[in-house]
């Protein structure tokens, strides 16, 4: 190989690794300001970041304590990644069980119990075709599912839904922000999501919608 060869090849390398660093400072930057628009959302909201990774915002929601917080999912094989917001609530729910709601599992979702429950439901007619329903006891939430089936058939609607976790507890939703640009993650193997902030808006609908399912399975099984 010529020499220009190689001075072209280093400077092609130098080019990537400049624009990788460059791309992951803006990234870094644009974590801090995440949740810029949903200051004021929360009661006693606090903002937590180690730097490292996407802050989670705390603090109370209808006296409710609560939970925002980002998971860019790099794992799943042959698709780009996704960053999903979990959306978690605090409130004991009178659930005989575990009730779990994911679409389109793939067992690589390391921030969901989803894959660690025993017992699956064959879903009922009328729900989704891709959801599948996991529990830990199937006998005490099949009576349940009547009840839940509209709650996550609306959560579905905007094809933006990932999960609905009903637990003893409280609650989770799972709800997709974005996708990785295709062209960024396919070069430098490092997701760029477009949609870099989470709108206050479509938060609120969800703990919202949150709280609605929990008044309702309370009011059920009293």
């Amino acid at each position: 190989m010529s020499v220009g060869l190689i001075a072209a090849a280093a400077g092609g390398v130098g080019a990537l690794g400049w624009i990788h660093f460059r791309d992951l400072r803006r990234a870094k930057n644009r974590r801090r300001s995440v949740f810029d628009d949903c200051r004021g959302l929360l009661e006693d909201g606090e903002l937590c970041h180690d730097g490292s990774t996407y802050p989670e915002l705390s603090g109370r929601y209808a006296g409710f304590p609560v939970k925002l917080s980002l998971v860019a999912d790099t794992v799943q094989l042959r698709k780009l990644p996704v960053l999903w917001l979990l959306v978690t609530i605090e409130r004991p729910v009178a659930v005989p069980g575990v009730f779990d709601m994911m679409i389109r599992p793939s067992n690589t979702e390391y921030y969901s119990p989803h894959g660690s429950l025993t017992e699956t439901i064959t879903n009922p007619p009328g729900w989704h075709e891709d959801a599948v329903i996991r529990t830990n006891n199937s006998d005490a939430v099949k009576p349940l599912l009547d009840r839940l089936h509209p709650h996550v058939e609306s959560f579905l609607e905007d094809e933006r839904g990932k999960e609905v976790l009903l637990t003893p507890k409280g609650i989770r939703l799972v709800w997709r922000v974005d996708e990785s640009q295709r062209g960024h993650y396919l070069a430098l193997r490092q997701p760029m999501f477009e949609q870099d902030s989470i709108p206050r808006n479509e938060v609120e609908k969800l703990l919202v919608r949150a709280l609605n399912l929990a008044d309702d399975m309370n009011g059920a099984l009293k």
